[in-house]
């Protein structure tokens, strides 16, 4: 996983709904003018990934982001650059793009900077609603659950299994890739992880933890209100020093922190 792009490709465009289980699970970073914001959060956010999963797993989520306002191929804000560069990741690749339905419709998942970002990619493709938040609200609603509440067997439960089209079955239990009879030792466990840790978690084993997670917090949503609405949004540092830069991406990472690790260690089979 790099911090611009996540290896493999989004869900097709414009098929009404995020990609099935082969596909990487996808993360939409929204904000106004894809400048700031959602830049800096998709790169922080692949970071974070890419440390709680490990680079063999790291491929089963991709991390984009667009904006709502936003002029399709300019390069990331400078002052944006410079903190990414102080966090030692790499953005000079990136460049913006617009949103539009057929990205949001192969989004699994659409965290926005701002509530007004939200209720544009509502209103741009209504199918979201139930899968799109604020970085902040979601941190928020996604407080106090644990890996066991997202588990692959816990979102089969929530009915994981009919929204991945039966790929439960396929799953690995958690910790694991794919074990496949030829493969394994005499006690079940696979050859190649005899004498070694337990191998990266499948990119179904992800997908199933990702979509409990959203179901999760779509379920605390109405249960867990800021205490001001504003409170929900990350403010837009555009025409700011590059300080208040350094402010919003610590705001980006603290929103991120929790629930990407939650779904790190649910996917890994981590109880706690």
């Amino acid at each position: 996983m790099t911090a611009a792009h996540t290896p493999g490709t989004p869900g097709t465009p414009g098929t009404g709904g995020p990609a099935g289980p082969a596909a990487p699970w996808h993360i939409l970073i929204v904000c106004t003018g894809n400048l700031c914001r959602s830049p800096m959060a998709q790169y922080l956010a692949a970071a974070l990934l890419q440390e709680a999963l490990g680079t063999a797993a790291a491929p089963g989520v991709t991390v984009t982001s667009a904006g709502t306002s936003a002029r399709d191929g300019t390069p990331i804000h400078p002052h944006a650059a410079s903190v990414l560069a102080g966090r030692g990741l790499d953005p000079r690749a990136f460049t913006t793009r617009r949103l539009h339905a057929g990205l949001l419709d192969s989004a699994d998942l659409v965290l926005c900077a701002e509530r007004g970002h939200r209720a544009a990619a509502v209103t741009t493709a209504p199918k979201t609603v139930s899968r799109a938040f604020t970085l902040r609200e979601f941190a928020r609603v996604t407080a106090g659950l644990t890996p066991a509440d997202i588990s692959p067997d816990t979102a089969a439960c929530l009915g994981g299994a009919r929204y991945l089209g039966g790929a439960r079955a396929a799953a690995a239990p958690p910790g694991r890739g794919p074990v496949r009879s030829h493969d394994s030792a005499s006690d079940g466990t696979p050859a190649a992880a005899v004498g070694r840790g337990p191998l990266p978690p499948a990119s179904e084993t992800i997908r199933m933890c990702g979509q409990a997670l959203i179901s999760r917090a779509l379920a605390r949503r109405g249960l867990r209100r800021p205490a001001a609405p504003a409170d929900d949004d990350i403010p837009d540092p555009i025409g700011s020093p590059v300080e208040t830069f350094r402010v919003c991406a610590d705001q980006i990472g603290e929103a991120l922190a929790q629930p990407l690790e939650l779904l790190a260690r649910a996917a890994s089979g981590i109880a706690r």
